[in-house]
């Protein structure tokens, strides 16, 4: 729990409290924290996504943003819940059994309200489980030491049947992270929509291309289908990060440009 956490008022604690009430007796999604709560932390993003609970996404910083995408990316992840509040009965019961001391809110002398950075709701065949996800930055942390709040957050989870992860992400500056963003932002806006006649073309276009032309590189793939089909400068760059992110092309993650890959190097994943 942050200092900034630990320093809210009695009204917005009840405002608070209210607002998840009301939300778990509707069955509906209400984030504990959004990124107007936290003005001191480091870069917030809020995404608009498909697989968002809430139909957007608030990551607190770089490092949950890296690690949303990773859950947007795998398949078996179908919902993804944002900054989870716990119930503070279950917390308080999880951290008496393990015998640890339950943050309080000093000045309020309250019990704090503990919350998790992400949950991924996963299917695997006509089976649903549930991924508590605890995001950290690797800035500053030692690895395998869980915080206070930590450890009774993971009782919590496995009480409820669920996983409980510590992720460690080195933020937005990973190859991967930054090729997942970039495919991200152009699958995402077509999610919702019918793709223009120019679009469905260039993927056609560009999967044939790489199907046969193995040696040539995705870049050199792009600016044959503009100028083949005549489309606007770009469109095929576009047509490959939209094909990537829907999962009908696929590439390395962890490459510094995936726009100099040689088309061999791109496969089409089993659907």
């Amino acid at each position: 729990m942050t200092t900034g956490t630990s320093r809210i008022r009695k009204g917005t604690l009840t405002r608070k409290l209210k607002e998840q009430a009301i939300a778990n007796d509707k069955g509906s999604h209400q984030r504990w924290q959004h990124t107007r709560d936290r003005p001191g932390c480091g870069i917030k993003t809020r995404l608009v996504c498909s697989k968002a609970a809430g139909g957007e996404l608030h990551s607190l910083n770089e490092a949950e943003h890296a690690e949303f995408l990773e859950g947007w990316y795998r398949s078996e992840v179908k919902i993804i819940y944002d900054q989870v509040a716990l119930d503070r009965n279950k917390t308080q019961r999880a951290a008496a059994s393990i015998n640890v001391a339950h943050p309080v809110y000093q000045h309020l002398g309250e019990l704090a309200v503990l919350s998790t950075c992400l949950v991924y709701i996963t299917e695997q065949g006509a089976t649903y489980h549930r991924e508590a996800r605890s995001v950290k930055s690797t800035r500053g942390s030692k690895k395998g030491e869980l915080t206070r709040s930590q450890l009774i957050e993971r009782k919590t989870w496995e009480d409820e049947g669920a996983s409980y992860t510590v992720v460690r992400a080195h933020g937005m500056h990973a190859r991967r992270s930054r090729n997942l963003a970039w495919i991200f932002r152009a699958h995402n806006d077509t999610v919702g929509r019918k793709l223009s006649d120019a679009e469905v073309a260039a993927q056609h276009a560009l999967l044939r291309l790489v199907r046969r032309q193995k040696e040539m590189r995705v870049i050199d793939a792009c600016g044959l289908v503009d100028r083949t089909l005549q489309l606007q400068l770009g469109s095929g760059v576009r047509a490959f990060r939209q094909l990537a992110g829907a999962k009908r092309l696929a590439f390395d993650l962890d490459v510094s440009d995936p726009l100099s890959l040689r088309l061999a190097e791109i496969w089409r994943p089993a659907v």
